[in-house]
């Protein structure tokens, strides 16, 4: 029997770009995954070490940070919950930053818990220091932040975050999460494009 989710998935798969037909850039390793997987085990013990007896709440920025925190998530050996909310900065061209726009974060509460805000790019920290202010107002017991990569780029003044998987150079980068214009997530690894 046909149904109509089946013709719509049957459809959905014919229509669907081939990898080929999309992802024309050329890429460069900058971090190949066993380094990835190595740090992210790396700073999960050290989370883990510093939320000994806490009420950890993870929020993740999607879309990017879904492979780092699925990494970080089995390597934390704590209770935890995970939540999620989208921010999104980038404009059409999808490497020049827009107005930001937090979703999400109305449905969540964080009120004296302990919360670990993890993203995948720290570039100039204005995402970052939104999303804090913002969960600031209610007044979680402590909070944190992770981030696989951070740019050497001027940042907001006053942040940093607290964990930080890589510090790389001012380079539009993709892979593990992170994307151009909707592609590249998939990667293993994280890739410059040139």
């Amino acid at each position: 029997m046909i149904t109509r989710l089946g013709i719509l998935t049957s459809l959905l798969i014919a229509a669907a770009p081939s990898r080929s037909d999309t992802m024309e850039e050329k890429l460069r390793v900058l971090i190949d995954p066993a380094k990835i997987q190595g740090k992210v085990k790396e700073v999960a013990k050290q989370i883990e070490r510093d939320y000994q007896n806490k009420d950890l709440v993870i929020i993740m920025v999607l879309k990017g940070a879904l492979c780092v925190v699925a990494d970080l998530i089995r390597e934390i050996d704590l209770p935890l919950n995970v939540e999620a909310v989208q921010c999104s900065s980038y404009g059409k061209r999808g490497t020049e930053r827009g107005e930001l726009s937090i979703f999400g974060l109305d449905r969540i509460n964080v009120h004296n818990r302990d919360v670990l805000v993890v993203d995948d790019i720290f570039d100039s920290g204005y995402t970052m220091a939104t999303l804090y202010k913002e969960i600031e107002k209610q007044v979680p017991r402590s909070i944190k932040s992770c981030v696989l990569l951070s740019k050497n780029v001027k940042h907001v003044p006053n942040f940093q975050p607290d964990y930080v998987l890589f510090d790389i150079e001012n380079e539009f980068v993709v892979g593990y999460g992170l994307d151009y214009k909707e592609q590249y997530r998939g990667l293993s690894g994280v890739y410059v494009i040139e």
